[in-house]
């Protein structure tokens, strides 16, 4: 319970780190490439990196009665990033916030045993 309690705070904490980049009106330039599938790539390889480790990591190592909540959480924070994605203004801070976002679930999700 403690381990679901943590990592709904870890996603929580990501969405809060995209919902700032939504407010970040800085230019930068951002290359494409994708690592998830087309139809759920965000279109920022970090975020898509993100996103396939943390799905795969749910997959293999979480528990099942833990994974529906991590599941939803992802699903929003995937809604969320394809969202600022698609606003060339907010696409360029994203790449930032995912290796935040990364580096964030590295430590989160070592407690079930998933290294990246």
């Amino acid at each position: 319970m403690i381990r679901a309690s943590r990592l709904t705070v870890a996603g929580g904490m990501v969405l809060v780190v995209a919902a700032l980049l939504a407010c970040k009106k800085k230019e930068e330039s951002s290359s494409s490439g994708t690592t998830a599938s087309a139809a759920d790539a965000v279109g920022v390889p970090e975020c898509d990196e993100y996103l396939t480790k943390y799905e795969k990591c749910i997959k293999d190592k979480v528990p099942a009665a833990a994974r529906p909540q991590l599941e939803t959480s992802m699903k929003q924070t995937r809604d969320s990033w394809k969202s600022l994605a698609a606003n060339p203004t907010t696409k360029a801070g994203l790449a930032q916030g995912c290796k935040q976002a990364l580096d964030t679930a590295k430590t989160a999700m070592g407690a079930y045993g998933c290294t990246w």
